[in-house]
């Protein structure tokens, strides 16, 4: 396992946010399975918050044993996208944000609404 991330403040779409501005990298993330698994719509997908659910990266050689893991033991496990060096967030079907743009917003903010 690379990374581990609680999905429990504003959910999956906080916690990618969190990860690729932590460590540099490009993500792609696709939604449907989640949405058709759990029976909800996109936005509960990406922003329902939960302190049961975890995302998790882990090396392209350890996917399969990852998923193996998990599976035995009886815990519930989705592949929902990939890292990659593209400068990019992007949301299957809703969205592509640079990683320039995401961190201004993140770190500009609060300092441009309270100086």
């Amino acid at each position: 396992m690379a990374s581990a991330h609680d999905l429990s403040e504003a959910g999956l779409a906080q916690a990618v946010l969190e990860c690729v501005l932590r460590f540099n990298m490009g993500a792609r993330i696709y939604i449907d399975e989640i949405c058709e698994r759990d029976n909800v719509d996109r936005t509960s997908a990406l922003f329902s918050e939960s302190t049961g659910r975890v995302l998790v990266s882990v090396g392209r050689e350890d996917d399969v044993k990852f998923v193996g893991l998990c599976e035995a033991r009886g815990i519930p496990v989705l592949r929902i996208g990939v890292t990659d060096n593209s400068g990019e967030l992007e949301i299957q079907d809703i969205a592509t944000w640079p990683l320039n743009d995401i961190r201004a917003s993140h770190q500009g903010t609060l300092a441009e609404l309270f100086g």
